[in-house]
């Protein structure tokens, strides 16, 4: 009989797939759903470090369908590259994440989300800012709005964010703007969160919390 280790949130003696909500156990058909307190991780890193993978794959092990992911795309192009990486790894997206575009006002998208969703990845926040600098919104009012909702989230959500500051300084006014902004940003979703983690070369590494 497999053993089930609650602390760990692991099951010995047969091959599982999981999260820390639902156990999978080859054993059987037997699905354990656990209950904790919705967490938020913030993933940072630099460009193709690997954060998007890592949250999806992660994301993969949070219920039973597409109904229960969903992925929050901050632009056509970050859906295309969802896209992709699902192919790469065999995968159907479509049957695996319920993928919403919405560039601007991610704060009215979580909020309207099905009961149904356990596990939301925001990808990507630096996409989302460049967004709003170059439209009409109010930057303050959609920052505090979406740390605001995650202060008490619904469900599990995972947040993409770019390490802009580690890369060459930009001469043009408009990504200097950027980067500032999307640094200051970062601390505040890092004050908020659970988990912290850097992703370098593909490789999470812990900040804050725990890895997921």
């Amino acid at each position: 009989m497999p053993t089930i280790d609650i602390k760990n949130m692991h099951l010995y003696n047969n091959q599982v797939k999981m999260n820390s909500k639902t156990l999978f156990s080859s054993a059987s058909d037997a699905k354990i759903q656990t209950k904790r307190k919705p967490q938020i991780s913030l993933l940072l890193g630099g460009c193709k470090s690997g954060k998007s993978s890592y949250a999806h794959d992660y994301a993969l092990g949070f219920g039973y369908n597409s109904e229960q992911r969903v992925i929050i795309a901050t632009s056509k192009s970050r859906i295309d590259e969802v896209t992709d990486k699902s192919n790469s790894l065999k995968l159907k997206n479509e049957d695996n994440f319920t993928i919403i575009e919405d560039g601007i006002n991610i704060d009215e998208t979580l909020k309207n989300l099905p009961s149904s969703a356990q596990i939301v990845v925001i990808d990507n926040i630096s996409v989302w800012l460049s967004n709003l600098l170059n439209s009409d919104s109010n930057i303050d009012e959609k920052e505090e709005a979406l740390l605001d909702l995650i202060k008490n989230p619904k469900q599990d959500i995972i947040i993409i964010s770019n390490m802009m500051g580690l890369g060459i300084v930009p001469e043009d006014k408009t990504e200097k703007s950027l980067r500032d902004l999307s640094g200051r940003f970062n601390q505040k979703l890092a004050q908020l969160s659970d988990n912290v983690i850097l992703l370098v070369a593909g490789l999470p590494l812990k900040v804050k919390g725990e890895l997921l």
